[in-house]
């Protein structure tokens, strides 16, 4: 059972794909191009390229990084998901790329785990996240936009062992596909199916006028 994860909200395109279940023929591995502004024009090929020798229909699940993050490879990475989803009549899991990266990046131990990002106008993208005893993550608090100093003020009064995991304006975070793709998979074993319909971008500020 193929699993396929798409990063794009970032600078970088960042590709996952893993076999669950079936360790007979195990699978994983996962891929990061700097793109940048050629992302529109690389994306499918790259793609295309990634899943060899595998066929679309192989995949059983979609796993996309659903913001907050640039607006237009968001987008992108959304849509292009979406499509595919549609097409291949599978679950599409949109994930934070706030949870993807409190996943790959944070240490062991107890404790929650804080990250932030940097928003428009000096504004924070911020969530709080735990992880369960299987080792994926339960959202404490959701994606929310903050001042910057609410945020500070709320980290700063949190009652119990905190980590916090900051990113920088401009930084690449392809390199947390494979924890979109292990986030998506324990949503599938709690036996959630999502539509690809029910999937949308998260900007938290319109691109334009915040």
């Amino acid at each position: 059972m193929l699993g396929l994860a798409l990063h794009t909200a970032s600078p970088d395109l960042g590709l996952a794909l893993k076999s669950f279940e079936d360790q007979t023929s195990a699978v994983s591995r996962e891929q990061v191009w700097g793109l940048g502004r050629d992302l529109s024009t690389q994306m499918q090929l790259k793609l295309m390229e990634f899943i060899q020798p595998y066929r679309w229909t192989d995949l059983a699940f979609l796993a996309v990084a659903q913001g907050p993050g640039g607006f237009t490879g968001t987008r992108l990475g959304v849509v292009t998901a979406r499509t595919l989803a549609q097409q291949l009549q599978i679950p599409l899991y949109g994930i934070s790329t706030l949870a993807a990266v409190a996943l790959a990046r944070s240490a062991a131990g107890p404790g929650d785990i804080a990250v932030q990002m940097p928003a428009r106008r000096g504004d924070l993208f911020g969530a709080i996240y735990r992880r369960t005893a299987l080792g994926d993550l339960e959202t404490v608090i959701a994606d929310t936009i903050y001042p910057a100093a609410d945020w500070l003020a709320k980290l700063a009064a949190w009652d119990r062992p905190l980590q916090t995991i900051e990113t920088v304006t401009g930084e690449g975070l392809g390199d947390t596909a494979m924890a979109l793709l292990d986030q998506a998979y324990s949503q599938w074993q709690q036996g959630q199916r999502p539509a690809w319909s029910a999937v949308l971008p998260f900007y938290g500020q319109h691109p334009v006028t915040d």
